[in-house]
């Protein structure tokens, strides 16, 4: 079985936020991108606010499609 923890790289070591509940295993790291670049929303987007009606959505054809 595998589990998940989170931890964090800092001058050559591992920090993880909660302490396993085994004595030994191997385990396999996995370093993600830098969170610093990422675009991180801290309110809903205004889109979610006013979601449209589906019967306001119209179908369109393939011509309209191809013109976007």
């Amino acid at each position: 079985m595998h589990r998940t923890i989170e931890g964090i790289y800092e001058n050559g070591r591992i920090t993880l936020v909660e302490k396993p509940a085994i004595k030994k295993s191997p385990v396999e790291v996995t370093f993600l991108d830098d969170t610093e670049e990422l675009k991180l929303f801290t309110k809903v987007p205004v889109i979610f606010l006013h979601p449209i009606k589906v019967s306001r959505v119209r179908k369109l054809s393939r011509e309209e499609l191809h013109e976007r």
